[in-house]
């Protein structure tokens, strides 16, 4: 790969060139389909969409019908989420429509009459409420109001699932190619666990996710590494000796892990890539380095840390 330690390259150029492979140039391979597709029939993906804290320039071509399903599907789905979308209502993250996020209540309801309302909550307009019935505003009246949402549970996994596939392809090309069990990626993305059959039965991929509680010390400590850089997205890519995890932050939120079986071998394993490599999408052009270097400047803090309470 071309871009130099500490960052990527802001043109979206420069990343289609990432993870080379041995297709014609006419070709560009597609970690979504796992096919080789000609140029023309790809777009730029963003591996974390501007809705979720993404950057221009960070980007991966893929199947533009693909990526056309999987941006409603699972990042639009994401997105709207009421626990991310509060965090993208707080950081202003705002997608291609340039509109302010806010949470919207369409089947609220008055508490103390049970009378429908349509209620709207953000951050830079405050709470509104408005009347279906009488089709008016009825903001600042002292109603007590009723409101529910659901969390899609499964959306967490799918979207750490695509994530996988493009940054995984986007840091080591055809590595990742021919020596990770990518298919286990593709089937979460693809489809939910209740939909899968038999399917799920071949999914050989570990998860965690952020409704789980940590078990061990070194998943603290994971999600302690994916939420320290602020209300930034953030990704890790982490391959050991029989497999391959991808770990991902939105906002500053940890959103999951998944790791999948893999030859890391012939992986680099030196310079940016010592003991993997992760990501922080944080303005004008995300941060790239190794997960070596992160582990150093953690130890670093936490050295200072013991030394000032002494």
């Amino acid at each position: 790969m071309a871009n130099s330690q500490g960052s990527l390259l802001s043109e979206p150029e420069a990343n289609l060139e990432a993870g080379a492979n041995d297709a014609p140039a006419s070709t560009v391979y597609c970690p979504y389909t796992d096919r080789d597709i000609p140029l023309t029939e790809s777009s730029p993906e963003h591996i974390i969409p501007l809705a979720l804290g993404g950057m221009n320039g960070f980007t991966i071509a893929v199947s533009s019908d693909f990526n056309s399903r999987v941006g409603s599907e699972i990042d639009g789905a994401l997105a709207n989420d009421f626990l991310v979308k509060s965090k993208r209502d707080k950081h202003g993250a705002k997608g291609h429509s340039k509109k302010y996020p806010e949470n919207v209540f369409p089947n609220a309801s008055n508490a103390d009459t049970g009378e429908p309302l349509h209620v709207t909550l953000g951050q830079v307009r405050g709470l509104r409420l408005w009347d279906p019935k009488q089709k008016r505003d009825v903001t600042g009246q002292g109603q007590k109001v009723n409101i529910g949402f659901k969390v899609d549970l499964d959306v967490a996994h799918r979207f750490v699932a695509k994530v996988a596939l493009s940054a995984g392809y986007l840091v080591y090309g055809d590595q990742f190619r021919k020596h990770v069990k990518h298919e286990d990626f593709r089937k979460i993305m693809n489809q939910r666990p209740t939909e899968m059959g038999d399917v799920l039965k071949t999914i050989e991929a570990q998860y965690d996710d952020r409704f789980l509680e940590p078990e061990s010390i070194n998943q603290k400590i994971l999600r302690m590494m994916m939420t320290g850089f602020g209300p930034h997205s953030a990704i890790a890519l982490i391959p050991n000796s029989r497999s391959l995890s991808v770990v991902v932050s939105v906002l500053g939120d940890y959103i999951g892990m998944l790791s999948v079986p893999a030859d890391t071998k012939t992986f680099p394993n030196t310079g940016e890539y010592r003991q993997g490599q992760f990501f922080v999408l944080k303005k004008p052009i995300p941060t790239r380095d190794s997960i070596w270097n992160l582990n150093q400047r953690m130890l670093a803090r936490l050295e200072e840390f013991i030394s000032k309470g002494k």
